[in-house]
């Protein structure tokens, strides 16, 4: 009699589930299904009844699949676990197979899979530690390489181990289920050719080739594959194996080995340094000829001469004893010391020597190079100069984001010694240690800054005696060739002023909320007034109410400029012609009986805050209040040339002269004389920010932006 296979099937009774157990025992005769709605009620079964098996969903009242997949492998490896899931994730997927999943099953709602799934379950169920595929898969498993065997018309997956996921970048479980699906981790451009190998290898013939994976990484990881097909007793290709290996860093060395020596050759075939080379007895055997132009001595002079013939007196003996370190270390060596020319004058030089060898490893001297350093010099005095007498903390990074430079202010600052602060990651460094949120956004500035951007930012830091608030940046320095170079963090203490801003900004949301709710109880009172029956009582309220009104438009034009300045008000790329379109839809609902006609391109950049269109529709507001006319016209126009021009013209209105001194930043404001409102501020302060100008002649208002 054929030997039950007892499975537990786990699933969540008010779901939709494609399966019924009922259908799973009658699909096969050895299999006997019972059930559990829960994680808790599941793991309760099993650590009172015996299972052969268990087949579970991944959406579950109380975990998940995989969570429930944990649980069991904490007190059974072995017990074959099935989970059979409709959203078909990846990353699920890859959680399954790595918590130790025996098979994964993805619904498909159009196929019924009972007799597939109660295949796989018996298949699982009899698979035990001791199967030759367990012992195949325990060696494959120790290998870095991926090892695959697939059937000869490629529909197949016979064999996979789990460092696929490790090295295509996907879970083994989506290559089974597709074997095609190793192409989507295949670089675009290498698609062809490896489609072009796996029908190569379907018609029998042996294939190496190396493709690119990953096309969202900016260096590519690069895979090495070799396949054989397997023939049987006809000649007929009965299927592929093959072995897949990262092959990333080899190529990395070897591209590396190629620029160094291309960057030798260069160096050799352009330095403008000293070049020397000279016996173990300090005798020169060969040198340039910039040893001649920087010493002053001719050849001939130079050929009767040793190597601490040119150092002054007080520099021999360190010479002498880096030489000795090259000879006796065999190491490279660096040393700042000086030429002493054939006049006397001293000149600043870094030398850097090396063993010279023969080819059977004897030594035969030393080579190197001698560098001018005078000029270095004097901008490391200028530098030190300025580096170190300034009040905001600076540091000089490299790239990677690693400390190469700090001032004395930042030093002191932390209380820690130069020393422990260099050399090290800025966001490993004492002053980004007192939160995450520190450490998080140092990471950040140096990506940003990576990127060619800059990065600014308020962060609060830790010092030795007392945390701060600081203005944080970060800003890359590109060589001539526009690469990065270095990376300069900038830190500004700002404690007092976030705490003045603190203040201000709580002093201004009690005026706000208190100014809203006077003005709501005057406008109420106000309307009253107004509908009394006595004319002069209505007059009054009428006034009282426009009064109110104007002041609460002030108020959320106020709310509205602190807006813009509290938030980063940092110039974005903005599309000029939507931000019009945007303003003038608004002005046209409130004001239906006025004309804006709009002559623009369809598409023209320009650097400002997002909220333009607020400030634009803000001044045809202003434009228009005054108007005298009943249907008035405002025409916006824009013209590009040496820079954007956004020109607002109309007949009848226009701005006040003081409103047009605040617009072109030419008011002196005092107690007596002051612009109507502030939404004419409002519309200075995004110009402004934007880093353009006003400039007004008559009724023409015209705005130049600075181009994106």
């Amino acid at each position: 009699m054929e030997e039950r296979v007892r499975t537990l099937f786990v699933y969540d009774a008010d779901s939709m589930v494609a399966l019924d157990s009922d259908e799973l025992s009658s699909a096969a005769d050895a299999l006997v299904v019972q059930t559990a709605h829960s994680v808790s009620e599941a793991l309760d079964r099993l650590t009172t009844d015996a299972f052969d098996c268990v087949l579970s969903t991944y959406q579950l009242p109380d975990e998940d699949g995989v969570a429930f997949l944990s649980h069991i492998r904490d007190f059974d490896t072995d017990l074959p676990f099935v989970l059979y899931t409709h959203s078909g994730s990846e990353q699920i997927a890859s959680d399954a197979i790595s918590t130790g999943v025996s098979e994964y099953i993805r619904n498909d709602p159009d196929t019924d899979q009972t007799e597939t799934v109660a295949s796989r379950l018996l298949a699982v169920a009899s698979e035990t530690p001791g199967d030759s595929e367990a012992k195949v898969r325990e060696l494959t498993e120790a290998t870095d390489d991926v090892l695959w065997l697939i059937s000869a018309d490629w529909d197949e997956v016979l064999f996979v181990n789990s460092a696929y996921s490790r090295v295509w970048g996907q879970p083994e479980a989506k290559l089974r289920d597709d074997p095609r699906a190793f192409l989507e981790a295949v670089h675009p451009e290498d698609r062809p050719r490896a489609e072009k190998a796996v029908n190569r290898l379907r018609a029998g013939e042996s294939v190496e080739i190396e493709l690119r994976v990953d096309s969202t990484e900016e260096s590519q990881r690069r895979v090495s594959i070799q396949a054989e097909p397997i023939f049987d007793a006809d000649g007929n290709v009965r299927r592929i194996a093959g072995a897949s290996r990262e092959v990333t860093e080899q190529r990395l060395r070897q591209r590396r080995l190629g620029e160094q020596q291309q960057m030798v050759q260069s160096i050799f075939d352009a330095i403008p340094d000293v070049l020397y080379t000279f016996d173990t007895h300090s005798t020169l055997l060969r040198w340039n000829d910039q040893l001649e132009a920087e010493t002053g001595y001719d050849a001939d002079e130079i050929e009767e001469m040793i190597v601490t013939d040119f150092v002054p007196a007080d520099e021999v003996e360190k010479i002498a004893t880096s030489f000795q370190s090259i000879i006796e270390d065999r190491r490279s060596v660096t040393v700042e010391s000086a030429f002493e020319t054939s006049d006397g004058e001293r000149v600043p030089f870094e030398f850097t020597g090396a063993p010279l060898e023969d080819a059977d490893g004897s030594l035969r001297g030393v080579t190197g190079v001698g560098r001018n350093i005078s000029n270095r010099k004097e901008r490391e005095r200028r530098f030190e100069a300025v580096f170190n007498n300034t009040y905001q903390f600076t540091g000089i990074m490299s790239p990677d984001g690693t400390l190469l430079e700090i001032n004395q202010t930042a030093i002191e600052f932390a209380g820690r010694s130069r020393e422990t602060l260099v050399g090290q990651k800025i966001w490993d460094a004492y002053w980004f240690q007192s939160n995450e949120t520190a450490k998080r956004t140092a990471r950040e500035a140096v990506e940003t800054a990576r990127r060619e951007e800059l990065f600014r930012e308020q962060i609060s830091v830790q010092g030795a005696d007392r945390e701060a608030v600081i203005d944080f940046s970060v800003r890359p320095v590109v060589d001539d060739s526009g690469n990065i170079e270095l990376l300069i963090a900038e830190g500004r203490d700002i404690t007092r002023l976030s705490e003045r801003e603190q203040q201000l900004d709580v002093t201004n949301r009690f005026l706000r909320h208190n100014i809203r709710n006077k003005l709501t109880i005057i406008q109420g009172h106000a309307s009253v007034i107004e509908e009394a029956d006595d004319d002069q009582l209505q007059s009054y309220g009428n006034r009282i109410l426009m009064a109110a009104t104007d002041l609460d438009g002030s108020a959320e034009m106020a709310r509205n400029i602190h807006d813009v300045i509290e938030a980063d008000p940092t110039p974005k790329r903005v599309n000029l012609a939507g931000q019009i379109e945007k303003a003038v839809s608004d002005v046209g609902d409130e004001y239906p009986e006025a004309n804006l006609p709009v002559d623009s391109p369809e598409s023209v950049t320009v650097a400002s805050l997002p909220s333009l269109h607020e400030a634009l529709g803000e001044l045809l507001r202003v434009v228009f209040r005054d108007t005298t006319i009943s249907n008035p016209t405002a025409k916006v126009t824009v013209t590009q040339d040496e820079s954007i021009t956004l020109e607002i013209t109309t007949v009848d209105g226009g701005l006040s002269s003081i409103e047009q001194e605040v617009l072109a930043g030419e008011i002196d404001l005092n107690q007596i004389r002051h612009p109507q409102g502030l939404g004419i501020w409002y519309v200075y302060w995004h110009v402004w920010y934007s880093g353009g100008r006003v400039t007004i002649d008559g009724n023409d208002v015209r705005i130049h932006f600075p181009e994106s």
